[in-house]
């Protein structure tokens, strides 16, 4: 939870810190409860608070933060002319004031270390360094949190079925039917076989971007390059209306929608089975380059756009930008909750709006990172992230962090699935698929 890199380097005792966090992951603390710990850790007396060094290692704290599953916790930063032993002697016998038990003593007289106390769920720590002979002193708190068992995740890839490592999309049926856009091919998952369509099956091309399921639970699939492709069961229907196909979404009255971002065939593109109709520039859009469209319980149509995000009615388009109240005009994704909220994922965090407030999320509220490249309304309610360095899920104010180490098969997350059943379908762009299922305890 502590440091800036450039200065924890010369610290001796920082790996013992690096090998705690990695032993004992740590988790949300209100900022009520960090206040009452940092209150109850007695300050060195004279030592001088260094507010400018706190404000210099933010950077490292988030990255610490990233390891160990931190959110929420803080550290204070004070200097002394005293040395390391007589620092040592004083949090030996002046621990923090309450009910704390002593849980990690690594320091000495010479080198100075590492004391933390727990408290229930609650983690105290203080370290002690020197720099350039002078001493350091860096109080933290946080709380401990129980990581996800890596049995509740399981992993798909080329080797077990998988058409291919880099999974564009995913969509499961109310029965678990699981369906994977990959940029090798189509496959289809019932858990335990594995069937997958290819060029030579009569899609129309390689390079899959996404994928949907109709009301029937067959798939529409899109191409980077050659269209899209329909499947009824016994062959595909190829569609060369719309070439470069970043996302497919079918509406609840059966209709599809497509974005493509290109620069003069691109937009949103309708379906509703008989005609095409196609929205750009010229008719309401800011610019034809759509990542993502998203609708809504009440027919609302959402687009990711690389100008915005976009707004469609039914008869008009409006458009939102940064001097509106979005975080980044570039939107990677979109999605609607159950309460109509839309949520844009960014490369800068994530942005959400229910019609009339803006509200914006990134690392410093509790995102495992600010690079977000997929967003997904739960149906449960909660709100999942797929990032560049992991994947996130709020849950009313409590947030969740998954990364390697919790047993996702890479830490970019590009594809998200969640379905009624507590299943969370996650797609990697290098590493295959993976199933992180809630239930499991």
């Amino acid at each position: 939870m502590f440091f800036r890199y450039k200065i924890i380097k010369l610290f001796s005792m920082f790996f013992i810190f690096t090998l705690y966090c990695m032993i004992f992951p740590l988790s949300p603390f209100s900022q009520d409860s960090i206040q009452s710990c940092l209150s109850e850790i007695p300050v060195f007396p004279g030592a001088t608070a260094e507010p400018q060094m706190r404000a210099d290692l933010e950077e490292f704290i988030r990255s610490m933060e990233t390891m160990s599953q931190t959110r929420g916790g803080e550290v204070n930063v004070y200097s002394t002319g005293k040395k390391l032993g007589e620092i040592v002697q004083f949090y030996q016998t002046h621990p923090p004031a309450g009910d704390w038990k002593r849980t990690l003593n690594l320091v000495s007289p010479e080198k100075g270390g590492i004391m933390i106390w727990e408290k229930g769920e609650n983690s105290a720590q203080v370290l002690i360094a020197d720099k350039d002979g002078k001493s350091y002193i860096l109080i933290g708190c946080s709380s401990k949190s129980v990581s996800v068992s890596a049995d509740k995740i399981s992993h798909f890839n080329e080797e077990n079925g998988l058409a291919g490592n880099g999974v564009t999309g995913i969509a499961v049926t109310p029965d678990g039917l699981a369906w994977f856009s990959t940029r090798r091919g189509v496959s289809r998952f019932d858990g335990e076989t594995w069937i997958t369509y290819s060029k030579e099956d009569g899609l129309s091309g390689k390079g899959l971007t996404s994928i949907a399921l109709d009301k029937h639970g067959l798939p529409w699939v899109g191409t980077d390059q050659w269209g899209c492709c329909y499947y009824d069961g016994s062959q595909w229907m190829i569609y060369d209306q719309v070439k470069k196909v970043s996302s497919i979404t079918i509406a609840p009255d059966g209709d599809v929608w497509i974005g493509s971002c290109d620069v003069s065939k691109g937009g949103v593109y309708h379906y509703d089975g008989k005609e095409w109709n196609r929205y750009n520039k010229k008719n309401g859009l800011k610019d034809n380059c759509v990542y993502e469209v998203a609708v809504g319980d009440d027919g609302i149509i959402w687009a990711a756009t690389k100008k915005g995000a976009a707004c469609f009615d039914g008869s008009t388009w409006k458009t939102y930008n940064e001097e509106d109240g979005l975080l980044e005009n570039k939107v990677n994704d979109v999605a609607v909750d159950r309460e109509g909220r839309a949520w844009f994922a960014t490369n800068s965090g994530v942005s959400s709006f229910d019609g009339d407030v803006w509200e914006t999320i990134t690392k410093d509220e509790g995102l495992i990172a600010s690079n977000v490249k997929v967003v997904t309304a739960a149906p449960d309610g909660s709100l999942w992230f797929g990032t560049t360095a992991g994947l996130s899920r709020l849950t009313g104010e409590q947030w969740h962090h998954y990364t390697e180490r919790e047993g996702l098969p890479g830490k970019i997350v590009i594809s998200l699935c969640a379905t009624d059943d507590g299943k969370i379908w996650i797609g990697t762009p290098f590493d295959g698929a993976a199933v992180l299922d809630l239930t499991k305890n």
